[in-house]
């Protein structure tokens, strides 16, 4: 299970989840204080008192200062591009000739 250390008002946090939402990736949101010498569980977890910052099993994207790039790259290389993907139940443009 995914989970998302982040603050409902981090502009950078915002398209991460987003992007989980578009790609229907379910996971676990930890919101974390506003001061960053309170954020225990994420410097912990993570070794950086940034956000967002996402852990996925052994994989542990640390957050930058003001930077979301490295959780959007890993999200599109593991769940693919949301945009790329057909939708499920799409019909054919060319329509069926009946002899």
């Amino acid at each position: 299970m995914l989970v998302l250390f982040q603050r409902e008002t981090c502009p950078d946090c915002k398209p991460v989840r987003e992007l989980l939402t578009k790609l229907q990736v379910s996971y676990i949101n930890i919101n974390v204080p506003k001061p960053r010498e309170e954020r225990h569980e994420l410097i912990r977890t993570t070794g950086s008192k940034f956000i967002p910052a996402l852990v996925d099993g052994a994989t542990v994207i640390p957050g930058k200062l003001r930077e979301n790039a490295d959780i959007i790259d890993y999200l599109m290389k593991r769940f693919g591009d949301p945009d790329a993907v057909a939708p499920e139940n799409a019909v054919d443009a060319q329509p069926e000739h009946v002899a």
